[in-house]
């Protein structure tokens, strides 16, 4: 009976071995499939991109948005022609229409119609991995932008979009060498920084950082980061939004303050690389930024002042928890507002 037992729980960790082999191999050949179907894709939207009459129109805004031919060609931009079935078209001649679908770059049919294309008469623009390989796309409408601003493929097996950084491929050399990356926004911030000769920049496409987009900075070399989100509520938002990450994993963390309502991309058009490169001269220690930017009035604060930058704080606060890092965020908050510990500690509880 000893023996009887001993084989069947061979033979079921034999089974389960197998399983677990076959189900290896599976993943592994829908990951090749969804790249070659995202390859052709991208070599597809480039085609047509410099297409002399179709893509006309998506050169134009490339160019009016600053970006150099040499730029476009170099990340990879492409554009989504306006018939709605071009790319179908051409993965259905590699039998690849299914993973067009899975890959989010095809619409699944209707019963009894065919495949349609996701994207249509927009600007794409590439998320790679490191090493440059294809793996998703954004699509930026083209004027006179009466639809949505972008258009985004969903996760598939190969890509995660938080775990992207549009221009880390062109980056990571200039990272490593610096020491320091660039954390802008948008694609055409990055490709604008790289042309102005900040070739240590990427962007977010979002305003928002996660560990796995931090992991990749510091993987390329990145001792430190230069935050230079867009110039309102939601540049804010994300820093906020991102702070505690910053704070606890890459305390050389500097912020950029954009003059006026410019976006990155908007500023070095008009003032050039010179004036783009003072201004990161000038990037504020993380800390220091969030303390003037919440209570600009530092000890002259009144009280209820004082209180709306400790709402505005402790979210900040309550994600950090107990650590080095909250403790040197709470002890500047202090010296910055003129509360002591305990009675900033007070009204943290209040707020959590």
């Amino acid at each position: 009976e000893r023996h009887s037992r001993a084989i069947l729980s061979f033979m079921s960790q034999t089974e389960a071995r197998e399983e677990e082999k076959a189900f290896q191999q599976a993943a592994r050949l829908e990951r090749e499939e969804l790249h070659r179907c995202v390859t052709l894709a991208a070599s597809h939207f480039q085609s047509r991109l410099w297409d002399d009459a179709e893509g006309q129109a998506a050169r134009d805004y490339i160019a009016s948005r600053g970006v150099s031919p040499e730029s476009a060609r170099a990340f990879g931009l492409g554009y989504a022609s306006a018939s709605g079935t071009a790319l179908a078209e051409t993965l259905a001649r590699e039998e690849l229409l299914d993973a067009g679908d899975r890959a989010g770059v095809l619409r699944h049919p209707r019963a009894g119609d065919r495949h349609t294309d996701y994207f249509k008469r927009r600007v794409m623009l590439p998320f790679c991995s490191p090493e440059g390989q294809p793996l998703s796309f954004i699509g930026r409408d083209l004027p006179p932008h009466q639809r949505v601003k972008y258009q985004e493929t969903r996760n598939s097996s190969i890509f995660i979009r938080n775990t992207t950084l549009f221009g880390l491929t062109h980056a990571r050399d200039a990272i490593r060498s610096e020491g320091s990356a660039i954390v802008v926004e948008g694609g055409f911030d990055c490709m604008m920084l790289h042309q102005a000769g900040f070739p240590n920049s990427v962007g977010l496409i979002a305003t928002t950082l996660s560990t796995a987009r931090i992991d990749l900075l510091l993987a390329a070399g990145a001792r430190e980061l230069v935050i230079m989100l867009d110039p309102d509520l939601g540049g804010w938002r994300g820093i906020q939004q991102n702070s505690d990450l910053l704070l606890r994993y890459v305390p050389r963390t500097r912020v950029v303050q954009l003059p006026g309502k410019e976006d990155p991309d908007e500023f070095i058009l008009r003032a050039g690389a010179g004036a783009m490169r003072r201004l990161l001269s000038e990037a504020r220690p993380l800390t220091d930024y969030l303390l003037a930017t919440a209570l600009p009035q530092g000890r002259g604060a009144s009280a209820s002042e004082r209180k709306k930058a400790i709402e505005e704080l402790s979210p900040i606060f309550l994600r950090l928890q107990e650590g080095p890092a909250r403790t040197a965020l709470l002890e500047a908050l202090a010296s910055h507002s003129g509360l002591s510990g305990p009675e900033l500690e007070s009204l943290l509880r209040t707020q959590g």
